[in-house]
């Protein structure tokens, strides 16, 4: 009686059998990336493991010294991983994470298990103001300091 009592417990608070967990994912706090500026780079984890991320490299070569900030993350509670990424070059980029999947994380575990290619262009070159007025701006900036 006593083992069929637990086991009605153990019946009610289990769960349904838990589905698999969402892919490795990356994303970046802007969708327009310019030349020099700083922004965000994103690791949604599957699990609670370290996270490298690197950029334009051969993945199956990626040492501790390619990873942006020099080191490998762990994810907070919400299983996602910050690390910050200033472009020094335009064009097409590829971002990749290693580690943050099935309970392995770098460096056990090299090939990326993330990738996203981005596009990072030069800044905007103009303010707005009279300044980029040839002849003009410069007297505009005179009368109204």
């Amino acid at each position: 009686m006593f083992a069929a009592a637990i086991a009605g417990v153990m019946s009610l608070t289990a769960g349904p059998a838990s589905a698999e967990p969402a892919p490795t994912t990356i994303t970046l706090s802007s969708d327009n990336l310019y030349l020099g500026e700083t922004y965000t780079v994103t690791v949604h984890c599957q699990e609670h493991s370290t996270v490298g991320v690197a950029v334009d490299v051969d993945p199956a070569v990626a040492e501790q010294s390619d990873l942006l900030g020099g080191i490998p993350v762990a994810p907070n509670e919400d299983l996602l991983a910050t690390v910050q990424w200033t472009p020094t070059s335009i064009g097409t980029h590829t971002l990749y994470a290693y580690g943050c999947a099935s309970g392995v994380g770098w460096p056990d575990y090299r090939p990326p298990t993330a990738s996203l290619s981005v596009d990072v262009t030069a800044a905007p070159t103009g303010t707005g103001s009279a300044d980029g007025i040839p002849v003009i701006g410069p007297i505009l900036r005179k009368l109204f300091g």
